[in-house]
């Protein structure tokens, strides 16, 4: 009974002024035309992007994004500049989806001698491949 008298007694007064969302009127539109990547020195790209896919764990990836994107897709890359303050190159290897792109790994390769760590977000630290291994095991 008392649900039915607080129903009852819901006045709404139509006097007023409904405000507007003034977000609404500017829509914005997201693609991957919006974003600007680029590494400098594409044929060092080349020779790190090559040395990546020789790694066991980063052939497994590669192959289940094949099979799960009908052989279109592969993994893919996102190189950046090393910082001021470093050496490496950070690198980013993951699914380039259409609307995001899936960090799958996260790689610091030296470009003089191209040393390979891998970031464990765990531990928040980078590691040798041979370190990485053993702890996926």
């Amino acid at each position: 009974m008392m649900v039915a008298f607080a129903a009852c007694n819901n006045a709404s007064n139509t006097d007023e002024a409904v405000a507007t969302d003034s977000s609404s009127n500017q829509i914005q539109t997201d693609s991957s035309s919006n974003y600007v990547h680029s590494f400098a020195d594409t044929a060092l790209e080349n020779i790190i992007t090559a040395a990546l896919l020789k790694l066991p764990f980063v052939i497994k990836s590669n192959n289940y994004i094949d099979s799960f994107s009908n052989h279109k897709h592969g993994l893919a890359f996102m190189l950046d500049d090393p910082e001021a303050n470093e050496t490496d190159i950070h690198v980013q290897a993951g699914y380039n989806g259409e609307g995001r792109f899936e960090t799958y790994y996260r790689f610091f390769v030296n470009p003089e001698t191209l040393d390979i760590k891998v970031y464990d977000p765990v531990a928040d630290k980078r590691l040798t491949v041979k370190e990485y291994l053993k702890t996926q095991q």
